[in-house]
């Protein structure tokens, strides 16, 4: 299945509440205005997800999985690729970007808060495309694409072809940054999702 023009707009209305909440937190964090587009939706596959966490890095970047536990079933991944990590917590820190080599463990947490923002405008995303609650475990460090490989390599996911990718680019006056989220939904979550998108574009 291919996202087109139809799915696109679907999600972009489904998150554009949710990025309106978001934008009054970031700010508030980030100690000035910034934007924040909607998400732009692509539907990869398997082989794709990992070309794409490999070429964003992952070892020196900020990469976080969490399991779906209510709403679907399988796994979320969020990534700030190497450089919108290091602009990103110098920005929250008050530091030049050139200033950071890699992010050390106090750049990671600050990251963190800015992720549990963004997890949250998923989750609502996605809870307004199936009309119903989604629910995420807490977060996971992901260090390597190895551990990526294995938690694909669970039985719920041993089969998984789609990933349904959200890019999504922010704006702040001297900085810019741009995050991944994966949605690795099992089988039956997949179908589950089409099913409901394909009834939300009936009703037009």
């Amino acid at each position: 299945m291919k996202v087109n023009e139809w799915y696109q707009d679907i999600f972009r209305e489904a998150s554009n509440i949710a990025i309106s909440h978001a934008l009054t937190s970031l700010s508030q964090m980030i100690g000035g205005p910034i934007e924040m587009e909607p998400p732009e939706v692509k539907m990869i596959s398997r082989v794709e997800f990992l070309k794409y966490l490999a070429m964003k890095g992952v070892s020196k970047s900020f990469v976080v999985a969490f399991d779906i536990t209510e709403g679907l079933n399988g796994l979320t991944v969020l990534q700030f690729p190497t450089k919108s990590a290091i602009n990103l917590s110098a920005a929250l820190m008050g530091l030049n970007p050139n200033e950071i080599e890699e992010l050390d463990e106090m750049g990671k947490s600050a990251i963190m808060e800015v992720g549990n923002i963004l997890i949250s405008v998923y989750t609502d995303i996605l809870a307004k495309l199936i009309g119903e609650a989604v629910s995420l475990s807490p977060p996971k460090p992901i260090n390597s694409l190895y551990e990526i490989e294995k938690e694909l390599n669970r039985p719920d996911l041993r089969n998984v072809e789609n990933v349904i990718l959200l890019k999504t680019r922010f704006y702040e006056e001297n900085i810019g940054f741009e995050s991944y989220f994966y949605l690795i939904p099992d089988e039956k979550s997949f179908e589950k999702l089409v099913k409901r998108l394909e009834e939300q574009v009936k009703e037009g």
